[in-house]
């Protein structure tokens, strides 16, 4: 194969036109039926061989949250130089296994950028002077596949984090995510969809969706490429097209929810390769088939599967064998044809509409249910979705005295985090003039001075809930049988 060098971006014609806007339940089906494609990871991290405790950091050795002794910069950028660089061998092996599209980390939370983007100085441009984005692009697409970018928001170069230690966050660092984003989505042609990372997750001190709003990164893909999807590792509708999950992780839809979604392993142990790879088992042709992708098509879930690249920017002849066992073992099951129901009026920014005002719950006595060990229900109604009380279950409930009664038009609950399993994803909201005088919300959805309020899947940043009753106890209970965690709850009075 010829690579593409030297760096062909920003001057770059897309080989394709862009399609016309469709409606989003037509691209969630429309992905849905692809049902199988390759993960790539390939970074500053595939050059380090990082060890096992380090991992879910990736971060270079003496670096993260435990030995702070430098910023992912201080690593050349000629690091990453894969001198046998073939992304067509790529695209080959995804065919072999009758993958359908392939999706490459473009950015990592290292902050590398894998093509020359002009906003940042640490790139290939700086490196190997190559185009790794574009290559990428061109070679799975001239073979018939889909692409589809990886984005880390976490961003440890340009200090772009959810705390002040890592950088914090600001306006000006905001419009350097846009900026990238609109070259990834103006230079390679129609894109699949971006999957977000380190943006609202619990670790890698990621920013939350207070200081980076789901709805401004939103706003700005669709104004470029109205068709691509938007994924994020998150089992929160309110914040993706399509929720991403990884599976590696234990991430899963919440109990019952037939979505369509995206779920993440890996082929090796890690996400990136490491120098015994070549020899190292892999994971078997039984286990991708018959424990992966058969069970999560069936319940409208694409199984993506990562496959790592050595160093040289080649798939070792190990995951080559391996994937063409795959493509022989797998009967791709009949497209979906319908819509599902439970994807209808799926919530996309501008279809939510919040509660204005002056939150009446700041500040107000909040207690939980007597089985739960808290210090302090306060984070509930600090005022800052960025704190969170996390509660065990069963029998968990929490209540707001609002000292008074007011006429409620509704309220918002932030959840604690779109990607970790400890969130509310089932239960009530009750609101009485009078205190509670059971546990059980059976027996209060009968009470009619009591106005109830269902919850059937997780809310997300915020999630209003209108409810249009007089009451001054509100109490949120959960019914999944899950530990609870939440960020915010937010109560606004009627204005009339």
């Amino acid at each position: 194969m010829t690579p593409i060098h030297p760096l062909a971006l920003l001057s770059a014609t897309p080989e394709e036109a862009l399609k016309p806007p469709q409606p989003l339940n037509e691209l969630q089906l429309a992905l849905v039926n692809l049902r199988f494609g390759m993960f790539i990871h390939f970074s500053p991290a595939t050059y380090l061989d990082l060890p096992d405790q380090l991992m879910p950091d990736h971060a270079p050795p003496q670096q993260g949250k435990d030995g702070i002794l430098g910023n992912a910069d201080d690593l050349s950028p000629a690091l990453v130089n894969p001198a046998k660089l073939d992304c067509g061998q790529w695209a080959d092996v995804a065919k072999s296994a009758q993958m359908q599209f392939g999706v490459l980390t473009t950015k990592h939370h290292d902050g590398f950028s894998m093509w020359p983007s002009k906003y940042s100085s640490y790139t290939v441009a700086q490196g190997c002077k190559r185009d790794i984005v574009g290559e990428f692009a061109s070679a799975f697409r001239r073979r018939g596949l889909k692409v589809g970018f990886y984005y880390s928001i976490r961003d440890r170069t340009r200090r772009i984090s959810g705390d002040a230690q890592g950088g914090g966050v600001s306006p000006g660092k905001v419009q350097f995510i846009k900026n990238q984003l609109t070259e990834l989505l103006s230079n390679y042609g129609e894109i699949l969809y971006i999957v977000f990372d380190g943006w609202g997750n619990v670790w890698h001190e990621s920013p939350t969706f207070s200081q980076i709003h789901y709805s401004e990164i939103h706003d700005h893909i669709k104004s470029i490429q109205p068709n691509c999807l938007i994924l994020n590792h998150s089992r929160i509708r309110f914040v993706s097209d399509v929720p991403q999950l990884e599976l590696r992780a234990g991430m899963a839809l919440p109990t019952g929810g037939d979505w369509p979604a995206v779920g993440g392993n890996t082929l090796q142990d890690t996400w990136f390769w490491r120098k015994n790879y070549p020899s190292s088992p892999l994971r078997s042709a039984d286990w991708i088939v018959n424990q992966n992708l058969v069970p999560d098509n069936k319940r409208n879930v694409v199984f993506q599967l990562n496959c790592a690249p050595n160093r040289d920017g080649l798939m070792d002849d190990n995951v080559v064998s391996r994937m063409a066992e795959v493509g022989k073992a797998w009967v791709r099951p009949e497209p979906l044809k319908i819509v599902p129901d439970s994807w209808k009026n799926w919530p996309v920014p501008s279809s939510l509409h919040y509660f204005s005002g002056k939150d009446i719950a700041q500040g107000k006595p909040v207690r939980v249910s007597p089985n739960q060990k808290v210090n302090s229900a306060g984070p509930l109604v600090d005022g800052n979705p960025d704190t969170s009380v996390d509660l065990d279950s069963p029998g968990t409930w929490l209540e707001i005295d609002l000292e008074k009664s007011y006429s409620v038009a509704g309220i918002h609950i932030w959840n604690r985090s779109p990607a970790h399993n400890i969130m509310l994803e089932q239960g009530f909201i009750f609101l009485s003039e009078m205190p509670f005088n059971s546990d059980d919300p059976v027996i209060l959805q009968k009470q009619p001075h009591i106005a109830s309020v269902s919850i059937s899947e997780p809310p997300g940043y915020p999630t209003p809930y209108a409810i249009g009753a007089p009451g001054r106890y509100l109490r949120i209970v959960s019914t999944s049988g899950s530990p609870v965690g939440i960020g915010e709850i937010e109560v606004f009075a009627s204005t009339t």
